[in-house]
Formats: structure tokens, sequence, C-alpha cells
């Protein structure tokens, strides 16, 4: 995956593993029927898988259950992509960040290492 971070800017590229226990809950959640809610048994068939992509470059994996309850399966590290945004296209230029994501981050900062 790539993604940029507007907020630092920078670009980051990497690649997470989805492990088997991920497929297990992803094939779990098609087959069968949320005990906590009988009602929606026939609605909720789905296989999810939810990607969290955070400042500093962390990772985190999730996929959601058969009652679509989040579990979390993987976390990693990406690495910065040398080539930046749009592999060097963009010439430099970077998606802009809006005013009020501007406030915040000057206000509170950017809490690396929380995620």
């Amino acid at each position: 995956m790539r993604w940029q971070s507007v907020v630092e800017p920078q670009t980051y590229q990497g690649w997470i593993e989805i492990p088997e226990s991920a497929r297990q809950v992803m094939r779990a959640a098609l087959r069968k029927d949320c005990q906590q809610f009988p009602e929606t048994a026939s609605i909720l068939k789905i296989a999810s898988v939810r990607l969290g992509l955070a400042p500093g470059g962390v990772v985190q994996i999730w996929v959601l259950d058969e009652c679509m309850h989040p579990v979390k399966v993987a976390r990693g590290q990406a690495e910065i992509e040398p080539k930046g945004p749009a592999l060097g296209l963009s010439g430099g230029s970077y998606f802009p960040q809006s005013e009020a994501s501007k406030r915040y981050v000057e206000q509170y900062g950017i809490p690396y290492g929380s995620w």
C-alpha cells in the first residue's frame, strides 16, 4: 500500500501480510449468524478489512467478526516513499490540509507513537 500523510506531509509505502487468523475471522463472518442480534442474521453477511494509516507510517489492520465488531489482526511500520506523492509525478505537491486540520495540529501536535 502507499498513502500520503497530509499533516506531515510525507508519503509512505509498505506491505502487511494478512495472517491466516484474520482470514478465519472473515470466513466465520460469512458463515455464522450474530448471536447478539439474531434479527439481523440474514443481513449481516460481510467480510471486511479495515486499514488504519497513521502519521509516522504506522499501519494497523482490523477485520470485522460476524457481529461487525473489529478484531485487530496486524500492525506494521511502513517506509518513507522517496519519490513522494504520485511516485514523483506531482512535483512534490501534496493534497492540501484543511484549515480545521491545520488548527488542530498547531494546537495539539501530532501524537506520534500513540497508534
